[in-house]
């Protein structure tokens, strides 16, 4: 099936659901929407047929899981069930912009095979409220060094190291299908920090990249501790699950790539420090330093310690910290 298809995992979030569903509606570009309820109660699926104007129009697939298992697993789940050749990954409590029309309007004119993902940018609602419009300041000054400008483009491979450091959001890409199928490449199956994988390795494999400054998606973020990116238990440490992937990739197919993901890493490691509940802390910093021991052979930190001085010492004092702690 030719077209474009989103997937959209959904967790106690109904009414962000129904609300990103009228975008689609409106916009009426996508050919397939696969929801894939994670465990909500009560079943997406009954609520669904309590509105069933809610999904007039639309092409839906509805599949639950039994238990919650997080999204990076629901989107892996619905990933196989996507019929179109291009696919996008949503989240529930986001929306779309009349600007994501506008690029699946430009991305329709391109041949089926003519990519294998397209990058765009986004609004962020802390900005937003702040009356700015566009990503937070980091990731708008990564846009402006890599010198991204125009609604559609290629992405030369040389602006990588600076835009593969941005969020790693699994909302910001158009996918050709088959080449997340043909590389293997999903998210990691976690209830947070799912969507790394998804990020780096799609990147550092696509051979054909686009890229549009239309800012398409607006990204709510909530406050309150019963999100999944608001948790800050032990679920947190599982984080070098998903760098083990992205750090083999970088190893062998983009070394050239060490400085942005050891300063992606350590930067990470860092923000889990001070969000994590105290009592979780040294087990997570047990891991990320075991991590960092093994995910930069000598070449590689030669690197690092060239582009990045501040990251490479950080590193450094990681593994001695390591190396004197009682066993």
């Amino acid at each position: 099936m030719t077209g474009l298809s989103a997937v959209i995992p959904v967790w106690n979030d109904f009414d962000g659901l129904l609300a990103l569903l009228d975008d689609m509606k409106a916009l009426a570009c996508f050919d397939e929407v696969v929801i894939v309820d994670d465990s909500s109660f009560p079943p997406v699926q009954h609520r669904l047929a309590a509105h069933p104007e809610t999904v007039k129009g639309l092409r839906v697939v509805q599949l639950r899981n039994a238990q919650q298992r997080g999204a990076g697993y629901a989107r892996n789940r619905g990933l196989r069930h996507v019929t179109a050749d291009r696919v996008v990954f949503l989240d529930s409590d986001d929306r779309l912009l009349d600007e994501f029309g506008y690029l699946a309007a430009d991305l329709a004119q391109e041949p089926g095979d003519a990519f294998d993902l397209c990058l765009f940018a986004h609004v962020d609602s802390r900005v937003a409220s702040g009356g700015g419009w566009g990503p937070l300041p980091d990731d708008a000054e990564l846009w402006r060094k890599a010198g991204i400008h125009g609604l559609l483009g290629p992405l030369p491979r040389a602006m990588l190291p600076q835009i593969i450091q941005i969020a790693a959001y699994p909302w910001n890409k158009v996918y050709r299908t088959g080449f997340l199928r043909e590389q293997g490449i999903g998210c990691t199956e976690l209830l947070v920090h799912n969507d790394i994988e998804l990020h780096w390795r799609s990147l550092i494999r696509a051979d054909r990249m686009l890229v549009s400054d239309r800012m398409a998606v607006y990204h709510y973020v909530r406050d309150g501790a019963g999100r999944l990116t608001n948790r800050r238990g032990a679920e947190r440490a599982e984080v070098t699950r998903a760098l083990a992937p992205v750090a083999w990739d970088v190893a062998r197919l983009a070394p050239d790539l060490a400085p942005a993901f050891a300063r992606f890493a350590v930067r990470l490691f860092d923000w889990g420090l001070d969000t994590l509940e105290p009592e979780f802390r040294q087990i997570f910093l047990d891991r990320a330093r075991a991590f960092l021991a093994g995910a930069f052979d000598e070449r590689a930190f030669a690197a690092i310690a060239e582009a990045e001085p501040e990251i490479a010492a950080r590193i450094l004092d990681h593994l001695e910290a390591a190396r004197c702690q009682p066993a």
